[in-house]
């Protein structure tokens, strides 16, 4: 029932949209205008409530958009830096320990020890 009034209504709409009525009301320059307009107004709309957001949020101190991405690309750098360092310190050990392979089975192992694999305990947050 629902698909066939849409049918309808589809149809209908085709066909005052074909008629010359409406092509040259569609085609006329004054409309064209007005549509730019008020794409215009509306995007300068949005940008001054975004605007008077950003203001309201500052003055009461709040997170806004603006800051969590500049933090998520903060934390993407850091993470990028330090999986560059994990791979410079593996190969630093990788050609330690080749090193000292060479100079015989004496060699002191380039193992850490136990208690300094272990992960450090995060802090509690603050309260």
């Amino acid at each position: 029932m629902l698909n066939q009034i849409k049918d309808i209504a589809a149809k209908q709409v085709g066909k005052v949209l074909a008629s010359d009525a409406a092509m040259n009301v569609l085609g006329s320059p004054q409309l064209k205008q007005a549509v730019v307009t008020a794409i215009n107004l509306r995007a300068e709309a949005r940008d001054a409530l975004e605007r008077r957001v950003k203001d309201v949020a500052t003055a009461l101190e709040l997170v806004t958009r603006e800051d969590v991405a500049k933090l998520r690309r903060s934390i993407r750098d850091l993470e990028d830096h330090l999986a560059e360092l994990q791979g410079q310190l593996a190969e630093a050990q990788a050609d330690l320990a080749a090193t000292k392979g060479e100079t015989g089975p004496d060699a002191e192992s380039t193992e850490e020890p136990p208690a300094a694999k272990a992960k450090k305990p995060r802090r509690a947050k603050a309260g």
